[in-house]
């Protein structure tokens, strides 16, 4: 691999860190973009594009969480609790998943692309809905554990099938559903994140594939890709968080749904 695709790899990883610590819903939608361009820069076959991209997605991602989870912990602001329940049942559906359906010939690049488009159009709605509510006064309602269990659940049906992490299900449903705050939501999100994205990265790691390669891999995860864009993630992760906390919510919200509007188009493209 040449420097200039390290270094696009590298600001990549900054750029996805940078988003999670802002948003807090992972770095998986910058990779989701660019990876499958990469990896078939690098001569991986078509039929494991798919593949590896969520899997070197959730490897970045994790990297990001847990900057940022860092972040946060130093600050006091990490919920164990309701991180621990959430990401147990995350865990188990999103490996279940990946063993059973994700990481099968059944799932390629149309049910991919499909399914990252619907993301991004909910990412979008939330977002921009967010941007337009009035903060609210209401009470935080206690999460239960059925509660916790749904949006582990989704959270981890999310990341499994996308790479997106699974802020995009969590931090919604918190906000919105039991009036926390978007702090507290996001806090939740980069620790539920980060404990999914560890367990399916030992999975894919030590998964069987069918493909050779002239890179240094272990089952799906792709080393000099993966480690190139965990060092961007681990610097840019907690300016994302720290940034956050100065700019307006909803420049923030507007900028961010540009850049998911980028990838939605780059989908379609593909779709099509």
């Amino acid at each position: 691999m040449t420097l200039p695709l390290y270094l696009l790899l590298f600001v990549m990883g900054l750029a996805g860190g940078f988003l999670a610590g802002l948003i807090g819903i992972g770095g998986g939608v910058m990779y989701v973009l660019i990876l499958p361009y990469m990896l078939g820069i690098m001569g991986f076959p078509d039929e494991a594009i798919v593949q590896l991209t969520i899997a070197n997605s959730i490897f970045g991602t994790m990297f990001a969480a847990l900057a940022g989870n860092i972040a946060l912990w130093r600050k006091r602001e990490f919920y164990w609790k309701e991180v621990v329940v959430m990401g147990s049942f995350a865990t188990l559906v999103g490996l279940l998943l990946l063993h059973y359906f994700v990481n099968t010939p059944a799932y390629q690049k149309t049910e991919f692309n499909l399914i990252v488009i619907l993301l991004m159009i909910g990412i979008i709605w939330r977002t921009l809905r967010q941007a337009r509510k009035e903060e609210s006064n209401n009470s935080e309602k206690k999460v239960g554990l059925l509660g916790s269990g749904f949006v582990g659940a989704s959270a981890g049906a999310v990341a499994a099938l996308s790479g997106l992490g699974g802020g995009t299900i969590i931090i919604p449903i918190l906000n919105s559903g039991f009036q926390m705050t978007m702090q507290k939501a996001k806090s939740i999100s980069l620790g539920v994140i980060f404990i999914t994205a560890f367990c399916i990265t030992l999975l894919n790691t030590f998964s069987s594939t069918g493909y050779s390669s002239q890179w240094h891999t272990t089952g799906y995860i792709v080393w000099p890709l993966a480690l190139t864009i965990s060092m961007g993630v681990v610097i840019a992760s907690p300016l994302g968080v720290l940034v956050a906390r100065k700019m307006s919510s909803r420049t923030i919200s507007y900028i961010f749904v540009l850049f998911v509007m980028v990838v939605i188009a780059d989908k379609l493209i593909q779709l099509l």
